[in-house]
């Protein structure tokens, strides 16, 4: 029970520290605006609860998409986070100028 629970844990923390990470080193990245075209809250092989928002966006007449994933330590919160998420929907989101199909969610909804 304890392993199940430190598992848990300690995936939310690495997520938590990951996604930082990526807000750090994308403050320079030209905001642009996202929609979100789907939420789901799949089942995580490791870690804990996650939930995922799928989101398009055009940079510079070009069209992409990305997956944010924001992590959770209770499967119930991850839920309730997705269902509260309404479809199309705007996001802010930092495109990679020399790589503009890499993107980060620039704030959590």
């Amino acid at each position: 029970m304890i392993g199940w629970y430190f598992d848990i844990v300690v995936g939310f923390l690495i997520r938590t520290v990951v996604r930082f990470v990526k807000i750090r080193s994308s403050k320079t990245w030209p905001v642009e605006k996202g929609t979100i075209s789907s939420a789901t809250c799949p089942t995580a092989v490791y870690g804990g609860p996650v939930a995922e928002l799928g989101y398009t966006y055009i940079h510079k007449g070009e069209y992409y998409s990305g997956v944010h994933r924001k992590a959770f330590m209770l499967r119930g919160s991850a839920e309730d986070y997705v269902s509260r998420i309404v479809m199309g929907t705007q996001i802010a989101v930092r495109v990679k100028p020399t790589q503009p199909e890499t993107s980060v969610v620039a704030v959590d909804e």
